[in-house]
């Protein structure tokens, strides 16, 4: 599994289909995924599911606003959804 940070345009053109995991950034701006893809326009790629969660810990103001983070078990079950495709 690879797992990015990548703009919203960018998000319009990866393959939905490839994506475990999606959550938009407070500002709607950008998009942390899980996915299978290689997605080379991003504008950062985590070494692994750790460093994935951990950023979003010490960032959280940008991810969920509440002082705590996406949890490894949130990434790991997935959580794509596709109503936000738009």
């Amino acid at each position: 599994m690879n797992y990015y940070i990548i703009t919203t345009e960018t998000f319009g053109l990866v393959d939905k289909s490839q994506i475990h995991f999606m959550h938009n950034s407070i500002d709607k701006s950008k998009r942390l995924i899980a996915t299978t893809e290689d997605v080379v326009e991003r504008d950062r790629k985590f070494n692994n599911i750790n460093t994935c969660s951990s950023y979003t810990f010490t960032n959280h103001s940008d991810w969920v606003g509440d002082g705590t983070g996406i949890d490894l078990e949130e990434l790991e079950e997935g959580g794509y959804i596709s109503e936000v495709d738009d």
